[in-house]
């Protein structure tokens, strides 16, 4: 006999062309604290098998079984279109485009800048669109780590896994010193340990609460920074036309004095690696795949809004930037010097044109943007480490998920290292909590 008070609930499992019942599970009965205790534990019923197996010729990968632990994930799909959407949209729109462009302007002048991110918006598209394909017909944990190992060599997926969750465990740390040296337009008074432990604390705590926490996140961080890019754009075209109390019309005079280009093809190179920065983190789209509701309908809705991402938001907003700043700008070159975001031209335009708080309004977003491309960072690390210890590329421990669909150990090794940005704490801060 059932019990009435045990009524049951229908959960399903989305693949890539269709949605099909799993099995029938219980409401939730628990209570608050054993329930969340719980929910950190793995499901029984599942475990991430061995990966090699020994041959005649000694110890062999077996693809077959890596394989089956990435198709029978741990990961929960509950992420929906609009999230895919906005995350390609303006996910990882961050301090690429809104500070590192002013040092790059500075560097190669908005000739080379432009020339720069359309040649990488160019490469990045196409890459996009074909990493799409692939995720709609194989939404795999792991995506292009897992293609790369499935599809070339377990090799190629091992180097294209590690490379990549290198990157955003180094990038993590680094975006938390952004932030905290954000907060320095306002006031430098504030600690800088304080303001790291803040920004560490909060970016941990997203992540800890899950995957539909996280596209919630994003979803209102890339909505602020959309709309926030969408009125630099009007604003910039207004300030041009109508000009500035110093300079009046502007046009395009500083294309012509102090020019377009500076240091010739030297700057045109040295900036390539600030616009291949500022794209990264597109790819976060096909990772998400992997958690997503139905990904053969959201997915190639939010592939295709990549294009209008790179137009729209790179392209026409350094085309603006490049109208109103010129490169040898004292403000610009004096911030971009001292490496704080006072080097930002979106912060620099809007001074330049006398208006006021204005400019706090975009050091607000900046610091958003920034604590957003943070949070994307452990994202984008701690699926990769999951994805490469349930295929045998990495420490067995790392393929832990919980029942809510968390990687806890691999969320914990990038949250540690985010600990290594205190070093940039000042030896007079430290001496002064120590009392000395």
């Amino acid at each position: 006999m059932v019990d009435p008070a045990m009524k049951m609930e229908k959960v399903y499992a989305t693949t890539s062309s269709t949605i099909v019942p799993l099995l029938m599970r219980p409401k939730e009965t628990r209570k608050f604290p054993t329930k969340a205790f719980d929910n950190f534990r793995s499901d029984a019923q599942k475990d991430v098998g061995p990966t090699y197996f020994v041959g005649t010729n000694g110890r062999t990968y077996n693809d077959k079984a890596a394989a089956s632990n990435i198709a029978n994930t741990h990961l929960v799909r509950i992420l929906k279109g609009r999230h895919l959407q906005m995350l390609a949209i303006g996910g990882s729109i961050g301090t690429g485009l809104f500070v590192s462009s002013g040092a790059a302007l500075a560097t190669g002048g908005p000739g080379s800048l432009l020339i720069a991110y359309l040649l990488m918006g160019g490469m990045l598209f196409c890459t996009v669109q074909a990493l799409g394909e692939m995720a709609v017909t194989f939404p795999a944990a792991g995506s292009f780590s897992t293609f790369a190992t499935r599809f070339i060599d377990p090799a190629w997926g091992f180097a294209t896994g590690w490379n990549y969750a290198i990157q955003c465990l180094i990038i993590m740390p680094v975006e938390i010193i952004a932030a905290a040296i954000t907060l320095e337009f306002w006031s430098t008074s504030i600690p800088t340990w304080a303001s790291i432990t803040i920004f560490l604390v909060a970016v941990t705590f997203i992540s800890l609460c899950g995957i539909k926490t996280f596209g919630e996140a994003e979803y209102a961080f890339s909505i602020l920074k959309v709309t926030a890019i969408i009125g630099f754009i009007i604003l910039g075209a207004v300030i041009n036309c109508t000009g500035t109390p110093e300079t009046g019309y502007i046009g395009g005079m500083y294309w012509t004095d102090p020019g377009a280009f500076n240091y010739g093809f030297k700057g045109f190179c040295n900036i390539l690696v600030t616009a291949a920065f500022s794209f990264a983190g597109t790819e976060l789209v096909a990772l998400a795949a992997a958690e997503t509701y139905n990904p053969s309908k959201s997915l190639p809705t939010a592939i295709k809004q990549v294009f209008w991402r790179i137009v729209l938001f790179y392209i026409l907003s350094i085309t603006i930037i490049g109208l109103l700043v010129p490169y040898n700008s004292p403000s610009l070159i004096s911030a971009a010097n001292a490496s704080t975001n006072k080097a930002s031209p979106f912060i620099i335009a809007i001074q330049s044109a006398g208006i006021t708080g204005l400019d706090s309004v975009m050091n607000v977003v900046i610091l958003i943007a920034v604590l957003s491309v943070a949070n994307s960072c452990v994202f984008g690390s701690s699926r990769l480490l999951a994805s490469l210890a349930a295929q045998g590329q990495a420490p067995r421990p790392l393929a832990y998920i919980d029942r809510k669909g968390r990687p806890l150990v691999a969320i914990a090794i990038a949250s540690a290292l985010g600990l290594l940005a205190y070093l940039y704490v000042s030896p007079a801060e430290v001496r002064h909590l120590r009392g000395c």
